[in-house]
């Protein structure tokens, strides 16, 4: 099997797969794929004309995306899954299928009855919001959000931009500038995440993607940039900010969103990674579901 390192150039060839079908978890789409291409191997074959992507991190073994096929012809999913495990086994390694949703997992349950555990991932599972309410943030369970909102734009003179060519590289430098100053206490998935922003803004005009910032007097004090997961939700990749200007999340937050996204109806904020203080966060939004995720692994 000839798998392919994931590039820039592989972007038109894999979002043809991804428009095929309704996409439900975060994991797939071409910007995230590649922004974390520098801290994993990502790589992809196109088998018996079914996408397969394949994620490798250090020191551990790989494992595979449920295939996806433009027509949905289960015969040739079946075929692929058979061949993927039987090169799996013949490598001795474990065969492995991440980021399932419910309807993948149905699927290949129905495709191979009593074959695979299936584990579910919570601290995978994406966190999906109503945008119209995001923007909003009207009633009591968003009373904290709003005034903070509402401090932010009290205190500061502040102005949303679209991301554009003629700013992205300001938004490098700034961003640059911010992480310099926690280079040195930045964990290792931070310091992938860093890498990943700056090749991600370095190559926006081919990977497509939206982006929004925010100015005080002039200078950059916030940042987000995300894209269509289907046709009525968006998923944001990244959202940051300086903590010095208080209210600046929630700001970027609605900004974003109502510049960008308010003719979609709900937006996928991806995964906790069972990180608390990003858990709290999460659920602080008040979603309205999580996109369930789940891992099948080989019975024997």
């Amino acid at each position: 099997m000839q798998w392919k390192p994931i590039d820039i150039e592989d972007k038109e060839i894999l979002t043809s797969f991804f428009t095929s079908k309704r996409i439900l978890v975060s994991d797939l789409t071409f910007t995230n794929l590649y922004l974390w291409h520098y801290a994993r191997h990502i790589s992809y074959i196109i088998l018996n004309d079914c996408l397969v992507i394949k994620t490798q991190y250090p020191d551990e073994e790989p494992f595979i995306f449920y295939p996806i096929h433009k027509d949905n012809n289960l015969n040739a999913k079946k075929q692929t899954i058979e061949q993927m495990f039987e090169s799996c086994r013949g490598k001795g390694l474990k065969f492995s299928i991440h980021s399932l949703s419910k309807e993948d997992k149905s699927e290949l349950e129905s495709l191979f009855p009593n074959t695979f555990n299936f584990i579910y991932r919570e601290d995978r599972s994406d966190y999906i919001y109503s945008i119209p309410e995001l923007i909003a943030l009207k009633g009591k369970k968003y009373h904290k959000k709003k005034t903070h909102l509402n401090r932010f734009t009290e205190r500061y003179p502040f102005s949303y931009e679209k991301l554009s060519t003629e700013n992205a590289e300001e938004l490098i430098n700034t961003y640059q500038t911010w992480f310099g100053k926690i280079n040195d206490d930045a964990s290792d998935g931070l310091r992938n995440e860093y890498i990943g922003i700056i090749e991600s803004l370095k190559e926006f005009e081919r990977l497509d993607f939206r982006g929004g910032i925010l100015r005080v007097n002039g200078d950059i004090i916030a940042f987000s940039f995300g894209e269509p997961l289907n046709k009525d939700t968006v998923v944001i990749h990244i959202e940051k900010a300086d903590i010095q200007y208080q209210g600046a999340y929630q700001a970027i937050n609605r900004e974003f969103l109502a510049n960008e996204w308010s003719d979609y109806a709900l937006v996928n904020r991806e995964e906790d990674l069972g990180i608390e203080g990003l858990r709290k966060a999460k659920q602080s939004y008040q979603p309205l579901y999580l996109q369930e995720k789940f891992d099948a692994v080989l019975i024997n």
